[in-house]
């Protein structure tokens, strides 16, 4: 039963981030989630209705990124258990799925989104752990973000921002801060899970002919992705290191 809690929760919170990437995009002042933003007119069209009414798009991705959302919450509720820390968790979901969502847009990562979005997350990690005794993992997940933006940054100075933007560099905190939270092997993990899927897609594309070999993609999403698939393998222990 908590399990299909859990990914009911999940699945709202897709919607709800596909609104905010939406919004954050149009520079809406606003930030409306679960309104139904129409991705192709920013109208407010509502989840119940597939049709937008002002340009006639029919929902399309929308139900893909909220069931994704449903899996990685159950994902991240099992390795994280049922207690206080799973709340910020599932609010670095929202805000996570929701830069993911704006990268693959418009190759941007929303400061608008990200920046305030991680200080909330910050503060709400550090009252969680407080209350649930976990105090060792939150300086643990501080010390992972400081490691994954140095890493970040070193990367963006050394490929001058090709590839790999400053929006990138501001990303890399909140995915240490959560992934370290959990484990140094996690983050370890993460990282690892991070180049192998952006070498596999850039790969990808360049074979089917979608991109040169100077084509700039978007490295938010396999950030995001990678981040994620390590929390869930570590409540499943799919390490084969020590976690």
């Amino acid at each position: 039963m908590t399990t299909v809690l859990v990914g009911l929760l999940g699945f709202g919170l897709g919607l709800a981030a596909h609104d905010l990437a939406i919004q954050g995009l149009t520079e809406d002042r606003l930030l409306r989630p679960l309104s139904g933003t129409c991705p192709n007119c920013a109208h407010g069209r509502g989840w119940l209705r597939f049709r937008c009414s002002q340009c006639g798009r029919s929902i399309s991705r929308e139900p893909f990124v909220a069931v994704v959302s449903a899996l990685v919450a159950m994902g991240f509720a099992n390795t994280i258990g049922i207690a206080w820390p799973l709340v910020p968790y599932f609010g670095f979901l929202l805000l996570s799925m929701a830069l993911l969502v704006t990268d693959l847009e418009e190759f941007r990562i929303v400061d608008r989104l990200n920046l305030r979005g991680s200080a909330v997350l910050v503060v709400g990690l550090g009252i969680s752990a407080l209350i649930n005794g976990s105090l060792d993992s939150l300086w643990r997940g501080l010390l992972g973000a400081v490691a994954y933006f140095t890493g970040a940054t070193a990367l963006w100075l050394l490929v001058r921002g090709r590839g790999f933007g400053a929006g990138d560099v501001k990303l890399a905190p909140q995915l240490g801060l959560f992934a370290a939270f959990v484990s140094w092997g996690t983050l370890g993990w993460a990282v690892f899970a991070t180049a192998l899927i952006g070498g596999v897609i850039a790969l990808g594309m360049i074979a089917l002919g979608a991109a040169k070999m100077k084509t700039e993609l978007p490295y938010g999403p396999p950030m995001v992705i990678g981040a994620w698939m390590a929390i869930v393998m570590a409540g499943i222990g799919a390490f084969p290191i020590p976690t």
